[in-house]
């Protein structure tokens, strides 16, 4: 495990206290609520859907304050967390947490805020982003080829938290059939069994954590003993999910909650436009493919439809499904340059049109749109949460996925089209409308 610096959590949370002492946040947080106060009603082309206080708390956003590769700063916390409680109040946060950052004091801030604006964190174990190579470091083996050592950190910081909600949701890592999340090249094998220690580690020390997986990239190709064009490798999801139950058959018994990222294609498709479709490039190869039945999607909104059924395969069914990632991304961008950018992102008002009906479904309310080709997403009772991403990340890295318009300094400027109606919602179900 990396070295861990105490001295510097202590010092964030001697600014913290001053801060609040002095006033500042309040001050922060009373100039975000005049804004959003102030934002103007849905346009015509949105169409308020039928709502209920059980399906808004269904939703929640991904946080950015750290996304590995680079953080905000602690005293920039209270306003995006502000934002953040205005569209999914009762509702979810994931946020991730280094291996080499597990400082209880500094995040016990972040639970803090989520306490005072109504939200249950997710918190997703990360290990260290390797900014030479562009990859996250595979997590450190013991010398039996374990996972002990790193299993009790985790737990150790997460039981040194005062949660502000149970169940305490916990992911074990993130999308780990990428080379880019596993040291450049996807180990099946090695991640069931940090998996296992690690949850094994989780539900030892804390009875209220409830394990997640680490969700899958449903998109990412099997390039077999050949990288792909970046240099990294990557294995399809189905071949990754069968060399983890053929090392530890049992791998899957680990989780409470399944986690799945159902991204639109190219982050950009609309909610009825699914499929199914596995691709292996060079000699990979997967003889246990098997299509599934019809109306199954690994690709698009309910992908999390072709992962149950799949572990069905296994023997594992009834588990709730907590969707972490989903979304679209928009043309506009307060960076051109950002690393998120692509070809023919459609605008900020059609992807929150897109985002409404994959929650809501159409009902009749938008007569040029279909009607079927998709399960609303708050609509279907097996789904627990669905989490957009992401609300507030660099805008130099996402500045067209971003529901905030972000400032460089961690300040936020303005919202989107897809923040606004959210909130909207919010706020006639808080007027009784």
């Amino acid at each position: 495990m990396s070295e861990q610096q105490p001295s510097t959590g202590h010092a964030l949370v001697g600014q913290y206290r001053r801060l609040r002492r002095t006033g500042v946040i309040l001050v922060i947080v009373a100039m975000a609520l005049l804004v959003i106060n102030s934002l103007t009603p849905p346009t015509p082309s949105l169409v308020m859907p039928d709502i209920t206080p059980q399906q808004l708390a269904k939703l929640g956003v991904h946080l950015m304050l750290d996304d590995g590769r680079g953080q905000w700063p602690v005293e920039r916390w209270q306003g995006q967390m502000g934002y953040a409680g205005l569209v999914v109040p009762n509702g979810y946060a994931v946020q991730l947490v280094r291996s080499d950052d597990l400082q209880p004091e500094k995040w016990q801030q972040f639970f803090d805020l989520a306490a005072q604006y109504n939200i249950t964190p997710i918190i997703r174990l990360a290990t260290v982003y390797n900014h030479e190579g562009g990859y996250w470091e595979a997590p450190p083996v013991d010398e039996d080829g374990g996972y002990q050592a790193i299993a009790a950190d985790y737990a150790a910081f997460l039981t040194a938290l005062e949660w502000p909600t149970e169940p305490h949701y916990v992911i074990i890592g993130n999308e780990p059939n990428h080379g880019e999340e596993w040291g450049g090249k996807p180990d099946p094998v090695a991640y069931a069994r940090f998996f296992v220690d690690v949850a094994d580690a989780l539900h030892a020390a804390d009875p209220a954590i409830q394990v997640l997986n680490a969700a899958l990239d449903p998109y990412a190709p099997h390039t077999g003993n050949t990288p792909h064009e970046n240099g990294f490798y990557y294995i399809d999801a189905e071949s990754f999910m069968d060399a983890m139950v053929e090392a530890i058959p049992d791998v899957f018994l680990r989780v409470d909650v399944w986690n799945s990222h159902s991204y639109p294609a190219q982050f950009t498709a609309p909610p009825w436009e699914q499929r199914y479709g596995v691709n292996r490039l060079n000699e990979a190869a997967n003889i246990t493919t098997e299509a599934p039945p019809p109306n199954i999607y690994n690709r698009g909104i309910n992908g999390y439809t072709w992962e149950l059924w799949k572990l069905a395969q296994y023997g594992i069914e009834g588990l709730p499904v907590m969707i972490t990632e989903t979304g679209w991304r928009h043309e506009e961008s307060v960076t051109e340059e950002s690393l998120d950018a692509g070809d023919n992102l459609p605008d900020g008002l059609t992807i929150a049109r897109y985002f409404d009906l994959a929650l809501w479904g159409n009902g009749g309310r938008y007569p040029d749109l279909p009607e079927a080709g998709w399960t609303p997403l708050l609509h279907d009772e097996r789904v627990m949460a669905v989490i957009a991403f992401a609300l507030n990340g660099n805008p130099s890295e996402w500045g067209h996925t971003n529901w905030l318009v972000m400032k460089p300094d961690g300040a936020v400027r303005a919202t989107y089209d897809i923040y606004d109606m959210v909130y909207s919602w919010q706020k006639a179900l808080a007027n009784g409308e």
